[in-house]
């Protein structure tokens, strides 16, 4: 095999039949568009394919192409050839998806979060790539894969998302060349970001309300934090794919250099959300101390404990950053 795992890829694609493509729970638009395009590409090759997500599809990105490939996992367990997991750090974020795999041959893990495990029998980890959908559509251009406008529009949306609009600093000249060659292929871009980013439901209106009535600021307001909890979906009848970049608002006050949300489940567990916009405050650095990660700019980490106690300490671990950064 090539030592190019792009090229190391496609060879044992051209060499198995049946694939699965996985993404992890509480997915966003980079894992959807790439489990999404990298099944449409695989059925291109003649493959049998499926596309399995824990939580399926959320509504706010129903609108992805052919987007009913990617399905909840079913009762029964399958046997694949190869599983490829892409855009997940950890094995364990795959979720339910875990249980359904009853054999594989192979793991493939496609990621460029810096905090991957390294998980799989093939790794591809890049953290400088600006989002997983840079991977998926290098891996297809690699191996003179189609790119069609279905595929296109998916990666697209994936670049546009984890990059915000292309405002982050993870965004590079590869990122937009990257992003003008899916245009020529047939994305088009406005309207994916109008979908993307302009096409809110109601019940995330008044989630954002008790938000931004909500929050609260320390460190001479370089940072600003906020809860969600089973009364707050409750009273907005917001769901939890609404809470998708929510933290932004909070980010993008001038004071504010990092922001943290805090999300109580039913399990216990505290699903926790951070962003920085100051290259001297790693967010992922911060989400390492509580068995998390992600990037320096976006990272979380899920904490099982009071929600009192766990708010204290990951506060505490984030104006101690702040603080360290002379900000």
């Amino acid at each position: 095999m090539s030592l190019d795992p792009a090229r190391q890829i496609g060879d044992l694609v051209r060499q198995c039949q049946t694939f699965l493509v996985a993404g992890h729970y509480r997915p966003d638009g980079d894992v959807l568009g790439c489990q999404i395009a990298l099944g449409l590409a695989l059925q291109a090759l003649g493959k049998s394919v499926e596309v399995w997500n824990q939580d399926g599809l959320p509504q706010k990105y129903s609108f992805l192409p052919q987007s009913g490939l990617l399905q909840k996992p079913p009762a029964a367990p399958h046997d694949f050839d190869v599983v490829l997991a892409v855009d997940t750090a950890t094995y364990e974020r795959l979720g339910t998806v875990r249980e359904r795999i009853a054999s594989r041959k192979a793991l493939v893990n496609i990621d460029h979060h810096g905090s991957n495990e390294r998980f799989g029998d093939l790794v591809w980890v890049e953290p400088r790539a600006a989002a997983s959908a840079e991977l998926v559509y290098r891996l297809l251009r690699a191996n003179d894969w189609p790119v069609t406008a279905d595929i296109a529009a998916s990666l697209y949306v994936g670049l546009a998302t984890d990059t915000g609009s292309f405002q982050y600093s993870s965004t590079t000249p590869q990122t937009l060349r990257i992003a003008a060659e899916l245009l020529e292929a047939g994305a088009d871009g406005a309207e994916l970001c109008r979908l993307s980013f302009q096409s809110f439901p109601m019940r995330r209106l008044k989630l954002l309300q008790q938000v931004l009535a909500n929050v609260r600021f320390r460190c001479d307001d370089h940072i600003g934090s906020f809860w969600i909890t089973d009364e707050t979906f409750r009273q907005t009848g917001a769901l939890p794919e609404d809470t998708e970049n929510l933290i932004d608002h909070v980010r993008a006050i001038d004071s504010v250099v990092a922001a943290a949300l805090f999300e109580a489940g039913r399990d216990g567990i505290i699903r926790i959300s951070l962003r920085s916009k100051s290259p001297k405050v790693s967010a992922d650095a911060i989400a390492a101390k509580f068995g998390g990660g992600g990037h320096p700019g976006a990272a979380g980490a899920r904490i099982e404990g009071d929600p009192a106690s766990v708010e204290t300490a990951v506060l505490a671990e984030m104006e101690n950053a702040v603080r360290a950064a002379g900000l």
